[in-house]
């Protein structure tokens, strides 16, 4: 009897098959050389269970060589599991030896070029359960190729099936070339990922996502896809859509009543978009791209909580394009929550010039969210401008991204404390402060003290300090008579970082 039960390092590794010899007797246990195998005792449902909490599938095979009991008990079990970095010749024999089990809740697979994926993918799609999950993650040399800038590369093609059952699928493919199926209908399926692939397929991909062929799915990414120029999703059920660095997109139409939450980055590749936006009900929207109003239409979004947009320069050119974007898509929204800008510095501001003052209007908001990549530069003249313009403000949070072994202090002679801090107003309603990553420099202290002596009705500040800065006495003496005033030492070496997706990270992000 041979089993593909991979290699033997606990993971889904590659390895010979191993034989199991028919006749082979259990193991003997205990002391007086009688047979006493207590653990194969207990029922399958018990043994299933101890299985499934072994690292993989091939993990969980190799336990057939304990005795005859557990010989094939693997094959029963609801999930098949080859993470990273995994053999893929096993999956289609796994998924073959299973075919007595139960119906698939689980089949993970991470592997290297897995050129026969097509084929087990055709069986996964008639094994998974209702609602059963997929993830596939193809790390190819295609992949690899395109991080250092080859994106030239070609690699095999293979026609992706209908998973009828399926109710999650995420499809990280490596660049492969990806043939959707034309007919067919996704009925179960609640969220699609699909990463990593080339497609010259535009009107496909929108149909393939529109509702009469996935009529229940709720959340859906596109990320890192090359060859769509034209994409059209109509869904009534979409709640959660992240399109990402779909490079050459030009047309894009959403029409789906129930959105919540969007989020476009990178598509248009500098190009002038034309987009239609139809979602009444939508949240949260991150656009992080080229922008327009004379070439992209939003419907009326009486809901909408929370904007992000893109890298806004305090220094540079007045006339770089993405700053000019990023400005209309400001004055576009009047009534806003929460808004979300991520500024980012030049290390050497000497060759550039202040551009903020060019911001001269933004929504009406209650929550100001900034990430500052300072590189070490004062960020009183960039904030105190973005609050003069927004004076209904309530919240205020900031986070600062530098690395303190790289981005040091600037001197006193920097550009960035010349620009005047705009401080002739009050800021009346103000009422909490968060600052993440306080580095303790001389201006750091400086936009503090001037935020409390602006700021009558702060009822609390919240300092968190970069776990390389040292504590300071100055700190203590910070705040106003009646504010809850807490210091907190970050001693976990947590880097702050913007989300810049809708979704989580999947389980093997950072294979290498």
């Amino acid at each position: 009897m041979f089993l593909p039960v991979g290699s033997h390092d606990g993971g889904g590794g590659a390895g010979a098959a191993v034989e199991l010899p028919a006749e082979r007797g259990e193991l003997p246990l205990g002391s007086t050389g009688v047979l006493q195998d207590r653990l194969s005792a207990l029922s399958d449902d018990i043994l299933l269970s101890i299985l499934l909490r072994l690292p993989s599938t091939a993990a969980a095979a190799r336990t057939s060589v304990l005795s005859r009991r557990w010989r094939g008990l693997w094959s029963q079990l609801p999930e098949i599991r080859f993470p990273f970095p995994s053999d893929p010749a096993a999956v289609g024999p796994a998924l073959a030896a299973s075919a007595t089990g139960p119906a698939l809740r689980l089949l993970h697979v991470a592997c290297r070029d897995d050129a026969g994926a097509e084929a087990w993918l055709r069986t996964a799609a008639g094994r998974l359960g209702a609602g059963g999950e997929l993830y596939f993650y193809n790390r190819t040399p295609g992949e690899e190729r395109a991080h250092v800038g080859a994106l030239s590369w070609q690699c095999h093609t293979f026609q992706l099936p209908c998973f009828e059952t399926a109710g999650r699928v995420w499809l990280r493919l490596g660049f492969v070339d990806l043939n959707l199926p034309l007919t067919g209908v996704f009925e179960r399926l609640t969220e699609l990922r699909l990463e990593h692939v080339n497609l010259d397929c535009g009107s496909e991909l929108g149909d393939m996502v529109s509702s009469p062929r996935c009529p229940a799915l709720r959340e859906l990414c596109i990320s890192i896809a090359r060859g769509v120029d034209s994409l059209c999703i109509i869904s009534e059920t979409l709640e959660r859509l992240e399109l990402d660095m779909m490079n050459g997109l030009e047309d894009l139409t959403v029409n789906a009543p129930m959105l919540r939450a969007l989020n476009v980055h990178a598509c248009f590749t500098w190009r002038k978009p034309v987009a239609a936006i139809y979602a009444s009900r939508l949240e949260l929207l991150w656009w992080s791209d080229a922008f327009d109003p004379s070439f992209v239409v939003f419907s009326e979004m009486a809901n909408l909580q929370q904007l992000t947009t893109f890298n806004i320069p305090v220094y540079g050119r007045f006339d770089f394009a993405l700053l000019q974007d990023s400005l209309m898509l400001l004055q576009h929204f009047p009534v806003v929550s929460q808004l979300d800008l991520k500024l980012n510095y030049e290390r050497d501001l000497s060759r550039y010039v202040y551009l903020m003052g060019t911001v001269t209007k933004l929504p009406n908001i209650k929550i100001l969210s900034l990430w500052l990549h300072t590189k070490g530069h004062a960020i009183g003249a960039s904030v105190f401008h973005l609050l003069s313009i927004c004076p209904g403000v309530r919240k205020l949070k900031v986070t600062l991204r530098d690395n303190l072994k790289v981005d040091t202090p600037c001197t006193s002679v920097c550009a960035c404390q010349q620009e005047n801090w705009n401080t002739s107003y009050t800021l009346d309603i103000l009422e909490e402060v968060e600052i993440r990553n306080f580095r303790g420099s001389e201006h750091d202290f400086a936009f503090a003290e001037m935020l409390f002596s602006m700021s009558p009705a702060i009822k609390k500040m919240t300092i968190t300090l970069h776990h390389l800065a040292s504590p300071s006495e100055l700190l203590l003496s910070l705040g106003n008579l009646g504010t809850c005033f807490e210091i907190k030492y970050d001693t976990s070496e947590v880097s702050y970082e913007p989300s810049f997706s809708l979704f989580p990270e999947t389980p093997d992000d950072h294979c290498t």
